[in-house]
């Protein structure tokens, strides 16, 4: 029997955001019987967010920590290093920029390195960032992006050195449609629980509140909604740097009687308030992906979002929901009000929509790439 191949995940942080998720995907379903995980974090970093140590532990899943408080402390590094090296790790499978840290150590630990993207190239950052990163690309093994504009977007920029070296392939994120369509929400407890009532239109918001994100274009879309349609109701599920801007946006153009703060929700109460959506709502500048799109897709929600890469690859403009452009919020208010005055049509666009993830996203086929990718990076048959 062939040893199995070791695989250490290198994260930042072990939030609930979507990156964190997409890695917990890979954890959770790939074969134990022919690969080792374990996974390296920075519980010092000062974006560290530990939600999925439990989770990581229940899986018997070894988590290294990393020291040092920065990104890329050279004890941090170091320990990193040792690990590869004791442990004889295979491949190191990093998201966020820590990619960097691992690349300069890929001939001296005899360790592959294989990369994540799931946004574009919108930024090359300080002009230190963007000439270590250009340099250290030369070794990186594989890059797996979450759509095909998130490679479109790394391979037409000049971000990277030895473009034609690098192993790439697109794996579309994860997403059990048919389990979230089967599961049972008792929806008039969960109205109840966030006060909306029989006659609110309800739309939903998830993500982290940042510039990327966007959600002050969402209210002033919903300022413009309200004049038409009074009883729309707006969730916003997340938490962030501009969740104090934002709550003080509410009480400045009065829609404290719109919208509803959440804060952070575990994955299941998240499922729990699209159970009660009428129409899932994205207001993002850039996205690569958008798990959140996909999963309220799965959930048979209609969706109005901001033109973006991910959005782009998910929704069916005017058949599982309406794309509009970013920074408009009068178009996006206008997208939400036909769904507003025709339920019927919010009912079809869900339905639709629901069949697009189910082939779109299939867990297994995720799950089967990332092996499969694996194994060509190493050289070995799949």
């Amino acid at each position: 029997m062939e040893p199995k191949i070791k695989v250490t995940m290198l994260i930042a942080s072990l939030g609930l955001s979507g990156t964190p998720r997409i890695m917990m995907d890979i954890i959770e379903n790939i074969n134990r019987d022919r690969f080792e995980v374990s996974v390296a974090c920075k519980p010092e970093y000062p974006d560290f967010e530990d939600d999925l140590l439990i989770p990581l532990k229940e899986l018997g899943i070894r988590t290294l920590p990393l020291r040092g408080e920065p990104l890329f402390s050279v004890k941090g590094i170091s320990d990193l290093y040792n690990h590869v090296k004791k442990d004889s790790i295979d491949i190191i499978h990093c998201w966020d920029a820590l990619g960097i840290a691992t690349r300069i150590m890929r001939w001296s630990a005899n360790v592959r390195v294989v990369e994540s993207f799931g946004n574009p190239v919108t930024s090359k950052g300080s002009f230190l960032y963007y000439w270590v990163n250009k340099m250290t690309s030369a070794f990186l093994d594989g890059a797996i992006f979450a759509s095909e504009g998130v490679e479109k977007s790394y391979l037409q920029s000049d971000v990277w050195v030895l473009k034609r070296r690098i192993k790439t392939r697109v794996i579309h994120n994860s997403i059990d449609s048919a389990g979230l369509s089967k599961k049972y929400y008792p929806k008039d407890r969960i109205r109840r629980k966030w006060q909306i009532s029989g006659g609110d239109f309800l739309l939903t918001n998830a993500g982290v509140f940042n510039e990327q994100k966007a959600q002050s274009e969402l209210l002033r879309a919903l300022k413009i909604l309200s004049n038409h349609c009074p009883n729309t109701k707006l969730i916003l599920i997340g938490w962030g740097p501009k969740e104090e801007e934002l709550k003080s946006s509410v009480i400045d153009i009065n829609l404290q009687n719109n919208v509803l703060f959440t804060g952070k929700l575990s994955h299941e109460e998240v499922y729990e308030v699209l159970s009660i959506t009428d129409v899932f709502v994205l207001s993002s500048l850039w996205e690569g992906f958008g798990l959140v799109i996909g999963e309220a897709m799965a959930m048979g929600k209609p969706v109005v979002a901001t033109r973006t890469d991910g959005s782009e690859l998910l929704v069916v403009d005017r058949a599982t929901g309406f794309l509009v452009p970013p920074r408009d919020p009068v178009a996006m208010s206008n997208a939400i009000q036909v769904l507003i005055n025709n339920r019927d049509l919010c009912h079809r666009m869900g339905e639709s929509g629901q069949k697009r993830i189910a082939t779109l996203c299939h867990p297994d086929r995720f799950i089967r790439e990332h092996e499969e990718f694996y194994m060509d990076i190493l050289g070995r048959d799949h």
